[in-house]
């Protein structure tokens, strides 16, 4: 099994110059973690030892070990399998608030939600789809820190109302989660359920770059597809704002999908100046927890490091993924920052 990952991956193409490791922000957490060391361990034949060791859910998947790996070793795919075969052999890792998540995307499979919105425009019957994901679900867990998953669905329809777009919404889990931490089983339920549910549509739109990266590469469908922020920049916008803003690339819409300049001509179509972080584009630093796993000391040092980076050059973070605003948010509920963080939407939303 691990030999058909690492020939799939090209893992045997590492020549351990540790380059991964110098970039990997787990590595500056955690010291022993290390993505040449995963990809060693497998190397040497450690199967077991590699399938039931807990340093494989430590990884965030960010995507920024293949940025800087000169052998080209497709590590993300290779973390991916191994947590399946994980899965299987009982190992489920550390997973962040006793595992709910999880538990509410198995509902997903079997149930609808909806959510009535305000003051804005949608129609069953349109050929263009809103794909919300799971936004509802985190407004129930994380609306005492600020998040408002409404406000970035509402905004998300506001903008597509403006440009005389009314689009039929669909709240559902894309599956993401479910894929990433090895549940293959659960993941292809929801795909399977979405993919009926997409039928007929033209165009899907994605506030989540998660589902977006989802749709686009795991459910490989013959559709068009993209991300609002792409809309955005496609699209006439005007504004004089004339403020101040820095911005957290995802490291789903950044690395994975590399959309790095739509939400940056987003912003300054309307007024803001872009004050760029050191760690910016294909260099951001992740938001530090992926998938709700090992949401722990080490991944609230790695936000810290990041929200002081941005504290330094605005007073208002922009993101484009509602989870990095949330694990920000969250770091933010007791610790003190002069910073605002917001969703490019809900920025755009105010602005038209």
């Amino acid at each position: 099994m691990i030999e058909d990952i690492i020939n799939s991956s090209k893992a045997y193409y590492c020549v351990e110059c540790r380059k991964c490791s110098s970039a990997c922000p787990v590595t500056r957490g955690y010291g022993k973690f290390s993505p040449a060391n995963i990809v060693e361990r497998s190397l040497i034949s450690l199967e077991d030892e590699i399938i039931y060791s807990y340093d494989i859910w430590k990884c965030l998947t960010c995507g920024i070990c293949e940025e800087i790996c000169p052998s080209g070793v497709d590590f993300l795919s290779f973390m991916k399998e191994i947590r399946k075969i994980a899965r299987e052999n009982k190992n489920f890792g550390i997973p962040a608030h006793e595992n709910i998540f999880e538990e509410i995307s198995c509902l997903f499979d079997k149930n609808d939600i909806s959510l009535k919105m305000e003051n804005v425009e949608t129609d069953d019957k349109s050929k263009i789809l809103y794909f919300a994901g799971c936004l509802p679900v985190y407004d129930a867990f994380f609306g005492e820190i600020g998040f408002s998953g409404r406000s970035i669905a509402e905004n998300t329809i506001k903008i597509l109302n403006h440009f005389d777009v009314i689009p039929a919404v669909l709240f559902s889990c894309c599956g993401h989660d479910a894929l990433w931490n090895g549940n293959k089983e659960i993941f292809e339920k929801l795909k399977g359920k979405n993919m009926e549910k997409i039928k007929g549509f033209e165009k899907i739109i994605f506030s989540c770059p998660e589902c977006y990266r989802t749709f686009k590469f795991d459910y490989k469908l013959n559709i068009e597809m993209m991300h609002i922020s792409e809309f955005l920049a496609k699209n006439s916008l005007e504004g004089n704002l004339n403020k101040t803003c820095t911005f957290h690339d995802s490291c789903r819409l950044g690395r994975h999908l590399g959309i790095y300049e739509e939400p940056r001509i987003a912003l300054r179509k309307i007024g803001y100046e872009i004050k760029e972080m050191e760690h910016s584009k294909e260099k951001s630093i992740c938001c530090s927890t992926s998938c709700w796993m090992a949401c722990d000391w080490k991944a609230e040092e790695i936000r810290k490091e990041r929200l002081t980076e941005a504290e330094e050059l605005a007073k208002l973070l922009i993101t484009t993924c509602p989870k990095c605003k949330i694990h920000f948010l969250c770091t933010m509920s007791h610790e003190k920052y002069n910073l605002e963080v917001k969703d490019l939407v809900e920025v755009i939303g105010e602005a038209i």
